[in-house]
């Protein structure tokens, strides 16, 4: 039988995250839009959808290593901060986000909460293992990666074939029309003009 751990974790995260949308008690709350996702980061999520996407990704967690509680997360999802000169360090995940998450996915009927913390339930496991097995048999395309707009170079003028020539010959070392020079003529052969006989 197929499980979880048979399938990749991104195109597994990506193909629940689709099936999240339609659960109605997973919904991004208001302040979504702007939050940042921990104080390691600079900018929010440029993804609109990422509620879905981090509700899935912590889905699995609690799968893979449940159970398991907010703080034990928070490290799962933090990182190194920038602090300009100074040396990086860690930072933990927003709690907030992945406590709202949990209760979201508690309330889908995916997690269940007892004194040892958050697991997956058995429907939550029969969902994720189906899950698994779609992904498993048609994996999703991947997904293009976004491109930074750069400023276009300014178009090069069209060169002449003659130009082009010459530019070739002379990066081999060899003489053009342009730069051909004549030999000097050599002292010996430089003729003295001869002096004029005056009658005395």
């Amino acid at each position: 039988m197929t499980t979880v751990f048979d399938a990749s974790a991104d195109h597994l995260i990506r193909k629940v995250a689709e099936e999240l949308r339609k659960h109605k008690e997973i919904t991004p709350p208001p302040w979504a839009a702007f939050a940042k996702t921990g104080a390691h980061k600079e900018m929010p999520p440029e993804d609109p959808d990422w509620w879905f996407v981090r509700a899935a990704a912590v889905l699995r967690r609690v799968y893979v290593d449940g159970p398991l509680g907010v703080e034990r997360m928070r490290s799962f999802y933090g990182g190194k901060k920038n602090r300009g000169s100074k040396p990086n360090a860690f930072r933990k995940g927003s709690g907030s986000i992945l406590r709202k998450s949990l209760q979201q996915l508690e309330a889908a009927g995916l997690i269940v909460h007892d004194k040892t913390g958050r697991k997956v339930s058995p429907a939550g496991m029969a969902f994720l293992d189906s899950m698994a097995h779609e992904v498993k048999i048609n994996p999703p395309a991947p997904v293009p990666r976004r491109v930074k707009a750069s400023a276009e170079p300014e178009p090069k003028k069209s060169e002449s074939k003659k130009e082009k020539g010459e530019k070739v010959a002379g990066a081999k070392g060899e003489k053009t029309e342009k730069t051909e020079k004549k030999p000097a003529a050599k002292k010996s052969e430089v003729k003295k003009p001869e002096k004029s006989e005056v009658p005395q």
